[in-house]
């Protein structure tokens, strides 16, 4: 019977007609029973699709999981209304192709973190790049069985496919610690703090090739950037200041290094064994032995006729360039300010690598910006509550350079306890490069000392967060802290900045 016909037909009974929508309804609910049963049983089998929605931050729709070490809780989901607590969950559940939210905080044992963090897929680890993650600290330490260097104690090991790591910092205070380890893998280290590693920021091992971009190094014990292997990285608009050795590379590593800043290094750049380098508008100043050291077999190309270097070498302590290798720096369009050694030539030449060169292989680099556009950004001071000074009772490394081939570890380090960084201030603010001569390692006479007023203990501590030789001395009756001692009028005033900019009353003292 059709539908139509209980309008039109008034001689059929009203029973009549309800039965037969009655028949209609139970036939549509059999044909939608049967359509919806394929769906019913996936649903009950697939436990990939259980999987996710037992835990909505794998859903492939939600490549997001947030992580905040004061308010989050493993328990929770991820989402940013229910942030994880730790780093160390948020990897175990997170799919490749999604990002690790950071919240300001430090990250650590304490908090439930296990170290080493273990990036080996395509994930962003991200906290703040535009502050280059101030206050999203990682500190900590762990032991790591590497494939090319044995035993090694480091805080994050990019391995295999490890995606990104971007605005967090970095902080291993372990003697032999590093920061980041890149082992054989291709990441994007990029808007990064490296400071505080007991022997390194960022050690490339193996055969890696990762972009290292835009990172602040400062105050690593051994080196900023470490590179061997095979390894081909690209180093673009880092700043190195203050630390052993700005970038070591060793064994046959390969790197373009472009745009960078080094300032106040025991070493700004030093190459051993076959490494190879090409250095393109790089400023190499106040090193306080040589801005540039190569040794063994390694090879430099500091700006060919074809392609100037554009690099400035000035204000370095003992020389700006020492070639103690065989095989001639062509360094056209390189500007140097001081003394030299060995065979350099700077007015005509043509780089000629190694025959295992590899420099042909790497990618070519972005345009690059003008001069003026290398100014770093602000960055405020260390909060002495998120970032835990460093222990006196740590052994002190070994010095000076390990063997490249007989130990594993590859520990480049300087003394711990040298003259040479008595002027080494933590974290300045903000980080400025000086444009006029330092004083680091200058057997000069004390001209000028820099005193802050501190009211309770809390400030005392806020103060020795940044200078950490800072002692109490009495001025006029009244109790002050010296933070420092300086020959040059710029460091002082620089010093005095820093702490005014903190909101702390000062005096200099000449």
């Amino acid at each position: 019977m059709e539908s139509s016909d209980c309008h039109t037909n008034p001689k059929l009974s009203f029973s009549l007609c309800q039965l037969s929508r009655l028949n209609q309804l139970t036939h549509l609910f059999l044909m939608v029973s049967i359509i919806a049963l394929p769906c019913k049983m996936v649903l009950q089998t697939s436990p990939t699709m259980a999987q996710e929605i037992a835990h909505p931050s794998l859903n492939k729709n939600n490549k997001i999981i947030y992580v905040d070490p004061q308010d989050g809780d493993d328990d929770r989901l991820g989402k940013k209304s229910s942030p994880l607590q730790t780093i160390t969950q948020a990897l175990k559940i997170a799919p490749a192709g999604s990002t690790i939210q950071l919240a300001n905080g430090t990250y650590s044992e304490k908090t439930g973190e296990k170290f080493p963090l273990i990036l080996d897929k395509q994930i962003i680890i991200q906290g703040n790049p535009q502050n280059q993650g101030y206050k999203t600290i990682i500190q900590g330490d762990g032991y790591f069985i590497s494939p090319t260097g044995a035993g090694q104690n480091i805080a994050i090991a990019a391995l295999k496919d490890a995606g990104s790591i971007i605005g967090i910092t970095v902080t291993n205070n372990h003697s032999r610690g590093h920061g980041i380890w890149v082992e054989s893998a291709s990441p994007r280290i990029v808007n990064n703090t490296l400071t505080r590693n007991g022997n390194t920021g960022v050690s490339v091992n193996g055969k890696s090739s990762p972009l290292i971009e835009n990172n602040y190094f400062y105050n690593n014990l051994g080196n900023g950037l470490l590179i061997y292997g095979t390894s081909q990285p690209q180093v673009i608009k880092n700043t190195f200041e203050q630390t052993g050795f700005g970038i070591s590379l060793v064994q046959h590593a390969t790197a373009k290094i472009t745009d960078n800043i080094f300032d106040g290094n025991r070493i700004g750049i030093i190459l051993e064994g076959t490494s190879q380098a090409t250095l393109r508008h790089n400023e190499v100043i106040n090193s306080s032995e040589a801005g540039l050291t190569a040794i063994a077999q390694s090879h430099v190309d500091l700006g060919t006729d074809n392609e100037p270097g554009q690099n400035i070498f000035r204000s370095n302590h003992k020389l700006d360039i020492q070639n103690a290798t065989s095989n001639e720096i062509v360094a056209v369009g390189t500007e140097v300010q001081g003394d030299t050694q060995g065979d350099i030539s700077f007015e005509r030449g043509t780089f000629v690598a190694s025959k295992n060169s590899a420099l042909k292989d790497l990618p070519p680099l972005p345009p690059l910006p003008p001069r003026h556009d290398l100014a770093q950004p602000t960055l405020p001071p260390v909060n002495p509550n998120e970032i835990e000074p460093t222990p006196a009772n740590l052994p002190a490394p070994p010095p000076v350079l390990a063997s490249s081939t007989g130990d594993k570890e590859l520990v480049f380090s300087s003394p711990s306890g040298s003259s040479e960084t008595s002027d080494v201030i933590p974290i300045p603010y903000p980080p400025t490069v000086s444009s006029s001569s330092s004083t680091f390692g200058s057997s000069a006479p004390v001209k000028y000392k820099v005193l802050v007023e501190v009211l309770d203990d809390g400030e005392a501590d806020e103060v020795r967060s940044l200078y950490p030789e800072a002692f109490e001395t009495i001025l006029q009756g009244e109790s002050w802290l010296q933070v420092g001692a300086f020959n040059n009028l710029a460091k002082a005033k620089q010093a005095e900045q820093n702490l005014v900019n903190l909101g702390f009353a000062t005096y200099l003292l000449e």
